[in-house]
C-alpha cells in the first residue's frame, strides 16, 4: 500500500497518477482473466504473479477512494470480515450446514436479509452471458423454466431460423435482436448443462487461435493445397499434439 501511494504521489509516476476508477475497469477485467488463464493452464508460479497483479488493481482503487475520502482499504477489509461472519452463521453462529448446498442456501438467506440479493444480481457490469444465466436462473424458480436441455436446443434452432429471416429482410436492429435471443438461449443451454459460458468460449477462442496460427504457417509451405485442406491439416496436427 505504501508503494502504490508513493506511485500516485506528486513525486510518483505520471501514468499511475493519471489513473481513475473508470480507467482501471479494463485493467481489473484483464488481470482477472489472466488469473483464470493461469489456473486453467495449471501454471501456479504464474498464478502467484497474476493474483499479485490483480491485487495491485484493488490497491489502486482503494487509494483513489481514500484520496476522494470515500473509504479506505481498511474500511473495505473490515466490511468484508463482518460480512463473512454474518453470512456464515453455520460457522460463527448456531446454524448447521450439512453440505455445500445447505451452506449456499444459508449464505443466500443472509443476503436476502441484507436486501442485497436483488440489488446486485442482474448488474449490467457482469459478463453478459453470466448475467443471462443469473436472470434465467432466478426466474426459473418462479416457474419460467424449460423441462429439459433438449427443449432449450429446439428453442435455439427456432431462434436461428428467426435470425435467418431477419438477415433476409436486411433489418439490422432485428438482426441484432435475434442474435441476442440466440446468445440468451445458448446461455440457458449452458445453465442446463452446468457449463460456464465464459470459460467455454475462451477455450474455443484459444483453440481457434492455435489452429489459425498454424494455418497461416502451413499455407506458406503447402501452396498447392486449398485453404480448406490446409485448415483440416492444421486441425489434424493439433489433435495429435500432446
Amino acid at each position: 500500500m505504501k508503494i502504490t501511494k508513493k506511485l500516485r504521489s506528486e513525486e510518483g509516476c505520471p501514468w499511475d497518477r493519471k489513473q481513475n476508477f473508470e480507467s482501471l475497469k479494463l485493467h481489473i477485467i484483464e488481470e482477472s482473466y489472466e488469473v483464470l488463464e493461469a489456473i486453467d493452464s495449471k501454471d501456479y508460479q504464474n498464478l502467484k504473479e497474476e493474483i499479485g497483479d490483480l491485487l495491485l488493481q484493488i490497491l489502486f482503487v482503494s487509494n483513489i477512494a481514500e484520496e476522494k475520502t470515500l473509504f479506505t482499504l481498511e474500511d473495505a477489509v473490515n466490511d468484508l470480515s463482518e460480512k463473512l461472519i454474518r453470512r456464515h452463521p453455520h460457522v460463527f453462529g448456531d446454524k448447521v450446514a450439512r453440505d455445500s448446498e445447505e451452506a449456499k442456501y444459508i449464505w443466500n438467506q443472509e443476503k436476502i436479509k441484507e436486501g442485497k440479493i436483488h440489488k446486485k444480481e442482474f448488474l449490467k457490469s457482469s459478463p453478459s452471458l453470466i448475467r443471462a444465466i443469473d436472470i434465467s436462473k432466478a426466474f426459473a424458480k418462479s416457474g419460467l423454466e424449460w423441462d429439459s436441455s433438449e427443449k432449450v436446443l429446439q428453442v435455439l434452432l427456432d431462434e436461428i431460423k428467426e435470425f435467418k429471416e431477419a438477415v433476409e429482410k436486411k433489418d439490422k436492429p432485428l438482426i441484432e435482436e435475434e442474435i441476442g435471443d440466440i446468445l440468451f438461449t445458448v446461455a440457458n443451454l449452458c445453465r442446463k448443462k452446468d457449463i460456464n459460458p465464459e470459460i467455454a468460449l475462451n477455450k474455443s477462442s484459444d483453440k481457434f487461435l492455435k489452429r489459425a496460427t498454424l494455418f497461416i504457417d502451413l499455407r506458406k509451405k503447402f501452396i498447392d493445397l486449398s485453404d480448406e485442406e490446409i485448415w483440416k491439416k492444421a486441425k489434424l496436427i493439433l489433435e495429435k499434439s500432446p
